[in-house]
Order: C-alpha cells, then structure tokens, then sequence
C-alpha cells in the first residue's frame, strides 16, 4: 500500500500538484493518505478531493495528530461512507472544520469576484459536512460559522472515524491564535507535545527553571553608569501598565497617520474623478457641436444639389426655410364676413382680443 502524505499547510508545503502526480504513479494499488494539517488553499484541496476520487483502488485515511479545515474536509472525503478505505485518527487528534477565510484586496470588481467565490466555497463545505453529519445544509452552515471541533472519541461518536489509534505527541507548527473556539484540551497537547496520559511523566514545578526577569537603566550617581536590576513581581505590573501605555501612544499616532494617508488619499482621488468629470464633460460638448456642424453642411449640400438640379431644368432656386405659422389675425381676416368669422370668433376668444384689442371685435 502506497503512503501519501498531507503535512503542513496545503496550497505551500504541500501541493495538489505532488499529490496529484503520486496518485498518479499509484495507479493499480490501494493508498493511506496521511494528514497532519492545518488546511490551506480550498481550490488546492479540491484538486487533492478529485484525485481521491478518480483513483481506481481504495483509498484510506489517517489522522496523525490534525486535520483542520480544508484538511478536514479531504479527511471526511476517506470516510468508508463515501466509497473509500475509511478513516481512523488518534485518541487524543483533532478534526476541526469551519468556512472560508480569505485575506482581501482589490479592487471593488475584485472584492465583489472574491465574495461570490467565497459564498460558492462556504455552499460546497456545507454540503459535504451535512453529508458527512446527516444534518440539513442550512445547520452544517451554522455550525462552521462557530468552527466544528472534535477530538477523537467525539469523531467516533458521530461515525466519522471507524476506529481510533494509539495517542501521538503532537506539536502545532502554526499560529493556534488563528482559531476561534478552540478547545482547551487541544491547546494542552500541542504545548506538552506528548499524549495526555504521559503528562504525568513530566518534572513537577520544583524541577523546572525559574524564569527572572532583568531591565536595563541608568543610576544617578555622580558617575552614571549602566545598571542591571531584578524585576520582581511587585515591579512587574509598573513595568506593563508603562509598555501598555507606550504601545497605546505608538497605536494612537500610527492610527492618525494612517487616517490622514487615507483622508489625503481621497480628496487626491476626488480631485482626479472631477478632473476626468469635466475632461469628459468638454469632449461631449465638442463632439455634439461637430454632430450638428455634419448636420448643417448635410442639410446645406442636399438644397445646393436640388437648387442645382432646377437650374438645369431651368427653374428658380428653392428656399427651405421652415414656412412661417398664419397667426391667428391673419387666419381670422381671410375668412369672408359671416357665419365662419362668428364661429373662428367664438372659438378662438381670447386670441382675438390680444391680436386686435379689447372691444375691437364684436
């Protein structure tokens, strides 16, 4: 059986690329994938899932120490349930899963590119996790939102291993301060780096080296020199609440700094967007003033050529100005005394009186 291992964050140490090309040269034989990892890429692993499943033999798995996130995920992926060898893990591992954490950046197209990924990505875990838990979709969500941790007994428990292994000493190789819920009992074996059992093996607090703490300061003597003190535990709260104050200021003036960057920043931006706002602006205008220039010269060549044209024939030259409207006098004095005038008269009252007068109409 061929022994492929997951060690370290995937997507850097450990890459679908490898993995891929050892499923490849497994061919015809039953593989152990081996996991202890803190997860990675997504799109990484889900190249590591699909050659899992394109393989032609059982595929098994083992949980060394963790399996977290998109490692998590793989492992569930080994289960007997999904057509596979199955998965086992150590008494005192770990199998934590939770949604999708990117870093952002971009621009606003990008962060909108991103965000549809990430919802597509959250939509595929917790369709796998509700699978793997026998719960609806919309509960696996949830419960990836508070992270999903469990520890060996509890993976049995829920039939996601089908036996457990020996107690391994395990040690985590990455920031344990990443992850929300984390259990206790987990930070207890990463930083013993030995089973829990064992613990008992360790040397008692008589044994063990007392940590002392020294600072650096400058006496007022008539010939200062440098001077190494003790610091002891009633000196040691003054010495905090000192570096607390000094980081606070330092966080403060950096803090500032960074909103004047960015107030400059916008106003710079806001002067770039009016600049392209009015450049725009005029290039509209010009290009309509052309458009009714073309216009013009199309409107004056098309009576040039018809005047042309009666000229050979040997008529007069046609005007095309619009005909001017007959006003309402006008129309009123063409008509002849009688019947039509009192009708035009009484329908168009108030005209009239402006055009000849008050009283001159009656």
């Amino acid at each position: 059986m061929k022994e492929i291992m997951i060690n370290g964050p995937i997507g850097s140490q450990v890459t679908a690329r490898d993995v891929v090309e050892q499923f490849r040269q497994a061919r015809g034989e039953e593989v152990l994938v081996r996991i202890n990892s803190e997860g990675g890429s997504v799109l990484e692993g889900e190249a590591i899932l699909t050659a899992i499943r394109q393989h032609d033999e059982k595929v098994y798995g083992q949980i060394d120490g963790y399996a977290f996130s998109m490692a998590g995920i793989i492992a569930l992926a080994l289960r007997e349930e999904e057509g596979q060898g199955g998965l086992t893990m150590p008494e005192n591992g770990f199998l934590m899963l939770h949604e999708v954490r990117v870093g952002a950046g971009g621009t606003v197209e990008d962060l909108e590119r991103m965000l549809a990924q990430i919802k597509a990505m959250n939509a595929a875990i917790a369709a796998k996790v509700a699978s793997a838990f026998s719960i609806s979709e919309a509960e696996a969500a949830k419960r990836l939102k508070d992270e999903i941790w469990m520890n060996g007994a509890e993976a049995l428990e829920a039939g996601i291993v089908s036996s457990l292994n020996p107690a391994e000493a395990m040690a985590a190789q990455f920031d344990v301060s990443s992850f929300t819920n984390m259990p206790k009992e987990f930070l207890a074996e990463v930083q013993v780096g030995k089973p829990t059992e064992d613990k008992a093996d360790q040397p008692t607090n008589e044994n063990k080296t007392t940590m002392k703490l020294f600072k650096l300061w400058n006496n007022n003597q008539a010939e200062p020199s440098l001077e190494l003190a003790e610091i002891g535990p009633e000196d040691l709260g003054a010495e905090l609440a000192e570096a607390q104050k000094s980081l606070d200021e330092l966080v403060a003036t950096h803090s500032a700094q960074l909103i004047a960057r960015d107030e400059k920043h916008a106003q710079a931006l806001q002067n770039a967007l009016s600049e392209q706002e009015a450049e725009l602006s005029a290039k509209h205008c010009e290009e309509l003033a052309k458009k009714d220039e073309a216009i013009e010269a199309a409107n004056n060549s098309s009576e040039d050529k018809a005047n042309e044209i009666l000229a050979q024939a040997g008529h007069s030259p046609v005007e095309t100005t619009e005909p001017q409207e007959e006003s309402v006098k006008d129309k009123y004095l063409a008509l002849s005394p009688g019947e039509d005038r009192a009708k035009f008269r009484a329908d168009n009252a108030e005209e009239l009186k402006e055009a000849f007068g008050s009283g001159a109409l009656k």
